[in-house]
């Protein structure tokens, strides 16, 4: 109870210090919270499950008496006619016709109704407990996919920043050694070659770094969209890179479980929906039974000035039963239509299975490719770093031409950036291993 209020206080709060304040530096877990909170879809699926919720509770209310007030108010004018035979003269044959009843008229029932036989209660009462799990299925696989989806753009926005910071450190470096090139040209120690290959990288670097700001814009309001946040507002991405390295792996021998995924316990509920729906129409040979009760007071007069003087009180109780003797044929035909609407969703759950194999092992695969990738790219970084660095000092003492020295650099830089990516594509392959094996956690709403 502690850890739901907690959530709900965290829910409530982090949207308005957002709003709050500006440049809000929040996590992945942050993130996945306000979207839970703001994100439009998600909430469309919480007020369905309320809509479903509610139309059970209506379906089942039939079991509980039913009592109402009718009234009328109704005047004549011109006065029914009954046609009775001659009281005089009953064996003659002749009838007389008598007006009946008096110009104003009103009735005021009172009815109490309970229902003892009703298939469509039964049903109702059948499928419950499956609708009701069937909505909390469905809303759990919207938030699966909202914490997968919210992660992969996460890490698609760190990616963005990453490379902004790796290029902003090559371009810090590239005008140092522009200045530096500049000093030996213009001191004569070297010709200009130098200079305007400095000139050139830096003009390229920061060509690439506007570009991957850019990128960076649209990888945040991606990420906005899933969190549900305004576009307006100013965040910033808190994380460790090391703690997000140190939760990438995972064991990749372990095999997936159907009864894991939502979409299999979502089929399940509608499998049994639909028993419930062919037990229906098998039972549409059963008879309504009903009792009632009902008081009536009739207000009757000539003057409607009077009409309320004198009532005219009757009650009755009793049982009402309504039995389907000859329908055409339907009970058969909706008895084979539902029956054959079960039948297509077990064939369902065989196409789910083949489905969730192929799933499994598509991400199982760009798992295990990322992660290979991943570590060849960090040897690749750190041999890159070492000849970067060896260079450098060749450079420094004069062995080696300015020339090698960015093409080094150029290597340097493209490792990096080539490490990060496979190490945040690696991530993003990592949710889709997750939801493939139905294991992606959520909160509870």
């Amino acid at each position: 109870m502690v850890l739901k209020k907690s959530c709900i206080f965290i829910l409530f709060f982090i949207p308005a210090i957002l709003m709050a304040q500006e440049n809000q530096k929040l996590t992945l877990d942050d993130l996945i919270q306000i979207a839970y909170q703001n994100q439009p879809v998600l909430r469309m699926t919480m007020i369905e499950r309320e809509i479903i919720d509610n139309n059970v509770k209506s379906s089942l209310s039939g079991w509980l008496p039913q009592a109402g007030l009718e009234a009328d108010y109704f005047r004549y004018f011109e006065q029914p006619v009954a046609i009775f035979p001659d009281f005089n003269n009953p064996g003659s044959g002749n009838v007389q016709e008598v007006r009946t009843g008096v110009p104003f008229n009103s009735n005021l029932n009172f009815f109490v109704n309970q229902s003892i036989v009703n298939n469509d209660l039964f049903r109702a009462k059948g499928q419950a407990n499956y609708l009701r799990a069937s909505a909390e299925q469905n809303l759990e696989l919207v938030k699966i996919e909202l914490n997968v989806n919210t992660s992969k753009a996460f890490f698609e926005a760190l990616l963005s920043q990453e490379e902004i910071r790796i290029r902003e450190e090559d371009i810090q470096r590239q005008e140092r050694q522009l200045k530096d090139a500049r000093s030996l040209y213009e001191a004569g120690i070297t010709d200009n070659i130098d200079y305007k290959r400095a000139r050139i990288a830096l003009q390229n670097s920061r060509s690439a770094l506007f570009q991957a700001r850019e990128q960076y814009q649209v990888s945040m309001a991606r990420l906005k969209e899933l969190a549900g946040i305004s576009g307006a507002a100013q965040i910033e991405l808190d994380y460790e890179l090391n703690e997000l390295i140190e939760q990438v792996q995972l064991d990749t021998l372990e095999g997936v479980d159907y009864g894991k995924r939502y979409e299999s316990r979502y089929l399940m509920s509608q499998k049994s929906i639909q028993e419930a729906e062919l037990a229906f129409s098998r039972r549409t040979f059963l008879p309504n039974i009903d009792a009632f009760f009902n008081y009536n007071i009739i207000y009757q007069t000539l003057d409607g000035s009077q009409l309320f003087n004198t009532a005219f009180p009757n009650s009755l109780a009793g049982f009402r039963m309504a039995f389907p003797i000859f329908q055409g044929g339907r009970r058969n035909y909706e008895i084979r239509a539902a029956d054959l609407q079960l039948k297509q969703l077990e064939v369902a759950q065989e196409e789910l299975q083949l489905q969730i194999n192929r799933e499994h092992q598509e991400a199982l695969s760009a798992y295990k490719a990322y992660l290979y990738e991943w570590k060849i790219q960090e040897e690749i970084k750190d041999t890159a770093e070492e000849i970067y660095n060896t260079i450098s000092l060749q450079y420094e003492e004069g062995v080696k031409n300015f020339l090698e020295v960015i093409q080094a650099e150029t290597d340097l830089r493209t490792s990096r950036i080539n490490y990060i990516n496979a190490l945040f594509r690696l991530m993003a392959s990592k949710m889709d291993l997750l939801k493939a094996r139905g294991e992606v956690q959520t909160e509870e709403l």
